[in-house]
């Protein structure tokens, strides 16, 4: 894609900004990442990407926004390795896994964010309902190390910057929470760790700027 420029919107702790940060690195382009102008939602930024959600995409003329919509326009117009895997029923379930992963397990771990830094212990049944999603997650994934099969794809983006987010929340929160899932293979990939570590910094600054413990 050389001559090309891929500009992302993004900001620091948004999940999705690093699952799309995540699936860049994995395809070995390189970006241009700036924050909304005026911030997350302004009408400057709506102006400019009309859902005003980040993570969004300005290549080639079009503004696109939502992750997996990017990450899919990204392997078919051919920019690096393809993220959805081969045949029909395995391109179905890693579809099916990121979906499970945006709709169910990330909007179970977002209903933790209230409560960080706050004097009010997290209730009973929010707690509940994340290790339900939780077990859910874990009865679905295969033994790994990716979720997309033999090498790393769309689904195993979006588990490895929510599960960041999870075990922020879990130091935050002293929630005790046991992990279900099978190893964080991102950390072992070169061109995902560093942007890994940085988002785990980013969500701790986060939840430090609460009066949280990280």
């Amino acid at each position: 894609m050389a001559g090309t420029e891929f500009r992302v919107y993004a900001t620091p702790v948004s999940v999705y900004s690093c699952k799309l940060r995540l699936a860049l690195a994995l395809k070995g382009l390189q970006w241009r990442e700036v924050e909304p102008p005026g911030g997350y939602g302004s009408a400057p930024y709506r102006a400019i990407v009309a859902q005003g959600t980040v993570p969004a995409l300005v290549h080639d003329g079009a503004v696109l926004a939502e992750s997996d919509a990017i990450i899919e326009y990204l392997d078919e117009i051919g920019a690096g390795p393809l993220l959805l895997p081969g045949g029909p029923q395995a391109r179905a379930r890693a579809r099916a896994l990121s979906r499970f992963i945006d709709t169910r397990l990330e909007p179970a771990v977002r209903a933790l964010f209230p409560f960080v830094g706050s004097d009010g212990a997290v209730p009973e049944a929010t707690r509940a309902t994340l290790s339900g999603q939780m077990d859910r997650f874990a009865a679905i994934v295969g033994p790994g190390p990716y979720l997309s099969g033999q090498s790393p794809g769309l689904p195993d983006c979006g588990f490895w910057a929510v599960a960041a987010v999870l075990e922020t929340l879990n130091r935050a929160l002293a929630l005790d929470l046991a992990m279900r899932w099978p190893t964080l293979a991102g950390d072992d990939l070169p061109e995902c760790a560093d942007h890994l570590r940085a988002y785990r910094t980013a969500l701790a600054g986060w939840a430090a700027a609460r009066g949280a413990p990280t």
